[in-house]
């Protein structure tokens, strides 16, 4: 599996890149907002396990992938009118899988497994998820694109 996620990251990067900001909305989602928002987990995972952070997460939370903006859309819009495309339902297990991961590095640290946490933040199954819900988040942003009416 590590070869798949790895093969995305550098597909990925200028797909992303290449969305407008004017046309980074499709189908009720910001998918530019939606990856960034992925990747600055990774700095505030950082500034929390090195105590650097005044946020207090909770691992019960951000276990959960219906909470956050992107999650709920998953779950709601996002499902009634693109839960048939190829990457939808791939980016909803990703996604699913992504939160577990970062939940349980939280849940590490607050049980003083710091070092263990951040070698997952690393190099873990974090690592993997996240770069996998980016490019996803990506490749489904140029499916619903394509379902788009074509301006005149």
């Amino acid at each position: 599996m590590t070869g798949a996620v790895q093969s995305i990251a550098p597909a990925a990067a200028p797909i992303a890149g290449a969305i407008k900001e004017s046309d980074q909305t499709a189908g009720g989602l910001d998918f530019t907002t939606a990856i960034q928002a992925h990747r600055n987990w990774k700095s505030r995972l950082s500034r929390y396990l090195a105590d650097e952070s005044d946020e207090k997460l909770d691992y019960r939370t951000i276990c959960r992938d219906d909470q956050c903006l992107l999650g709920k859309w998953i779950n709601g819009r996002g499902a009634a009118e693109f839960g048939h495309l190829p990457s939808f339902g791939e980016l909803k297990v990703s996604h699913g899988q992504f939160h577990l991961a970062a939940g349980r590095i939280v849940q590490m640290h607050d049980e003083k497994h710091t070092q263990e946490a951040n070698d997952q933040l690393r190099h873990g199954d974090y690592s993997r998820y996240s770069i996998k819900v980016m490019g996803l988040l990506s490749s489904l942003y140029v499916e619903v694109v394509d379902l788009q009416p074509k301006a005149a």
